[in-house]
């Protein structure tokens, strides 16, 4: 899901522990905006040789993206952010991954 970005939305994430943000950049010609950026929000750093595919280069969550989020001019600024299911079924009692599945059901990735 492709949400715009916000400062209330950049918190949110902030507090959930996103500390990177990955970045896609693409121009387009709508009379709105000239350039359409795509944050996708990781809470690693992401090493810059081995981006996604179609990745340009990443941003501390708190330092640039926080002055995206208050406006560029002639740029749309995105966040992309998709909430699946967490894959861990079933119950693995005694694991890390067991504590994770019973505090939070769903997970960003």
């Amino acid at each position: 899901m492709k949400t715009p970005l916000t400062p209330h939305l950049l918190g949110f994430l902030i507090e959930r522990g996103y500390t990177y943000c990955l970045a896609k950049t693409r121009s387009t010609s709508k009379l709105s905006a000239s350039v359409i950026i795509t944050l996708t929000p990781v809470k690693e750093k992401p090493m810059l040789e081995t981006l996604p595919l179609g990745y340009d280069t990443y941003f501390r969550i708190t330092r640039e993206p926080m002055q995206m989020a208050c406006g560029i001019d002639d740029t749309e600024i995105y966040i992309s952010i998709d909430l699946k299911r967490n894959r861990y079924a079933g119950d693995r009692s005694g694991s890390r991954v067991a504590e994770i599945i019973k505090q939070n059901n769903f997970a960003f990735e």
